[in-house]
């Protein structure tokens, strides 16, 4: 009888290890990938549309790694990262390439002991040996359980035809972006060439930081709050008045 209880109890001594091992691998890993993620972001916004040539976009490729393709099927032609590409092409980056983010992506029902949920991507468009557009989007399980997102994009034109768009100026806009298969909600702010730098400035405002805290992130106010305050203005207002305030994405409206 000792011998079994002393048994269990060394090996729930051995779990428990297990367990705080794994949580604070998580966490350190989940840290470094959200550094990772800034600094991506950080380097493709340096990126010149119509100037920035085609090694400045596969430098950055080479040192974030281009993501593989889906269903581990050879690159499509149209994937800078093939090996005869063709000249109109695009770079694709996972924001989060973490081991355990793969990992849980293939198995669903591991617990997510020390680490946050969140996912995206980062695009860089080719044509004619030059970045034409260059975009990133990023989505996260909020505090409150809410899938919610946010997304930087600059191309020579704004976006057109979207179907939540608030038209800031002529080189400056935001788009409410929707992932049905999460019933989540994000906002994707959009420049061009000529948007000024108060507009680059409010456009790239996010909050990477809550993505490595132990809280984790909050409401899209919270993580992106001026581009939020200058969607509300310009379109917002009118969802939360015919939709309800499900679509304010804060907990009270700015001031």
């Amino acid at each position: 009888m000792r011998k079994t209880l002393l048994t269990l109890l060394i090996v729930s001594i051995a779990v428990g290890v297990g367990v705080v091992s794994w949580a604070s691998y998580a966490q350190h890993d989940n840290a470094y990938h959200v550094s990772r993620a800034q600094k991506l972001v950080r380097e493709i916004q340096q990126l010149a549309i119509g100037k920035s040539e085609y090694h400045a976009a596969e430098a950055i490729a080479r040192e974030f790694g281009n993501a593989p393709p889906p269903d581990g099927r050879d690159y499509y032609k149209e994937n800078c990262a093939a090996r005869e590409h063709i000249e109109e092409c695009t770079f694709l980056i996972s924001l989060n390439d973490s081991p355990m983010e793969r990992l849980q992506l293939r198995h669903p029902s591991l617990p997510h002991l020390g680490s946050k949920d969140w996912w995206g991507y980062a695009e860089i468009h080719i044509a004619n040996g030059a970045v034409i557009q260059y975009s990133f989007w990023l989505w996260y399980k909020a505090s409150h359980g809410n899938w919610r997102g946010f997304a930087r994009r600059e191309s020579q034109a704004l976006p057109r035809y979207e179907p939540v768009d608030a038209h800031i100026s002529d080189s400056y806009s935001i788009q409410r972006l929707d992932l049905k298969s999460e019933n989540g909600f994000g906002l994707q702010s959009s420049l061009t060439p000529r948007a000024t730098q108060a507009e680059r400035q409010r456009a790239s405002r996010f909050d990477f930081a809550c993505l490595a805290q132990k809280q984790g992130c909050g409401e899209i106010c919270e993580v992106m709050p001026d581009v939020w305050r200058d969607f509300y203005e310009g379109r917002g207002h009118l969802d939360v008045e015919k939709l309800g305030s499900g679509y304010l994405f804060c907990s009270e409206p700015p001031k």
